[in-house]
């Protein structure tokens, strides 16, 4: 996806956190931090991949006979180590693999989402969790800024495409196809994609369901109904996420949708106005939280104003009333604090934005916000 020397980099960085938590080695175990590391699409599923991280020196792969050709293209391990299958006879699986591959090494770490097989080999060590990959994946570089840049101008089109299509009573899958439409697109500007990682996804939360913040309208005769709709384009391209999400108001809307519309669209606007490097992600959540409070719709409050983007469509920095990290600048956020009346329906803008040196920089612009604009 990226210059070999990007993964380079940041082989080099994980090896820096290493060095100064005083380890002699680091145990990576999912999926998405060992491709980050390593620049090579694959899919484990039950057949476990590890990569072993030296304080100092070459790091090494234990990967299944299935993806031994795959991972050996690695960009930064040139030490494949391979074992037959997930239940191989004594001799022949990962274990043994793994404690020759840390037999020089006292004080290993290992990664918080490892398997509990895993961190039990690691017993005759002296070991700790640490989030060491996730710490360096929190900040982006410029390679990863400008494809999540591009991520959401891709999903931008895709919603600007919906949006000239909407009217009440329009099926949801015509939508759904009008924004598939970008496919082409990515396909022919990002010649890396592949089923390993790219999706795109055209979704719907139609009134008064769309209250649960998670549901989406998939039913084959689902319709624009009267009054709000949360509509959101989002997905990966080339393992990296961004998201562009909308609330319009339909038809005969009400007096109670415009009022719900506006103060969840006070409260992203908030949130976005707050956003800066050196403020504490916790005071962002609780400063919408109060605003949300004196509006007298507290109880209609459901989650926090936002997470990280990157690899994965939720990760770190998240913006939560119990954070302790604070904005730096080539962090990738979204902001999205929401608003759900039972029986009403759901009230949420997504934008994705970028920290900067001296401010934000908001990807998703090209998309209005304001209710005249997403009144139809």
């Amino acid at each position: 996806m990226f210059d070999r020397k990007e993964y380079q980099q940041r082989v080099a960085r994980l090896q820096t956190h290493i060095q100064k938590s005083e380890l002699d080695a680091f145990v990576v175990r999912t999926d998405t931090n060992i491709i980050y590391l390593n620049g090579v699409d694959f899919y484990s599923a039950e057949r476990k991949v590890l990569m072993i991280v030296p304080a100092t020196g070459q790091p090494s792969l234990i990967v299944p006979r299935m993806e031994q050709e795959r991972l050996s293209r690695s960009a930064t391990v040139g030490h494949v180590l391979t074992y037959w299958e997930m239940d191989a006879k004594p001799g022949r699986g990962w274990k043994e693999l793994l404690h020759d591959s840390l037999s020089n090494f006292q004080r290993v770490g290992i990664e918080p989402l490892a398997d509990a097989d895993v961190v039990a080999e690691l017993q005759p060590y002296q070991w700790q969790v640490l989030p060491l990959v996730e710490d360096i994946r929190v900040i982006k570089s410029s390679a990863e800024i400008a494809l999540i840049r591009r991520i959401s101008h891709y999903w931008t089109e895709a919603m600007n495409a919906m949006l000239k299509e909407v009217r009440v009573g329009k099926s949801i899958p015509e939508l759904m196809q009008a924004g598939s439409s970008i496919r082409s697109k990515i396909l022919e500007n990002e010649p890396n994609t592949d089923h390993f990682n790219t999706t795109l996804y055209m979704l719907y939360g139609c009134s008064p369901e769309s209250s649960s913040p998670h549901h989406f309208s998939l039913n084959s005769e689902d319709i624009i109904p009267t009054g709000p709709t949360i509509i959101n384009a989002l997905g990966k391209v080339n393992w990296y996420t961004a998201e562009n999400e909308r609330t319009i108001l339909a038809g005969d809307f009400t007096a109670q949708h415009a009022e719900l519309f506006d103060i969840a669209q006070q409260g992203q606007q908030l949130a976005l106005d707050l956003i800066k490097p050196g403020v504490p992600c916790a005071d962002v959540d609780c400063a919408v939280q109060d605003f949300f409070t004196e509006q007298g719709v507290a109880e209609h409050m459901r989650h926090r104003v936002g997470h990280g983007f990157g690899m994965e469509g939720h990760e770190r920095p998240y913006t939560s009333e119990g954070s302790e990290e604070v904005y730096q600048p080539n962090m990738l956020i979204s902001v999205e604090p929401g608003l759900y009346v039972e029986g009403i329906g759901g009230f949420r803008h997504c934008d994705t934005l970028l920290i900067t040196e001296n401010g934000t920089e908001n990807f998703t612009l090209g998309t209005p916000k304001d209710r005249a604009s997403l009144t139809f």
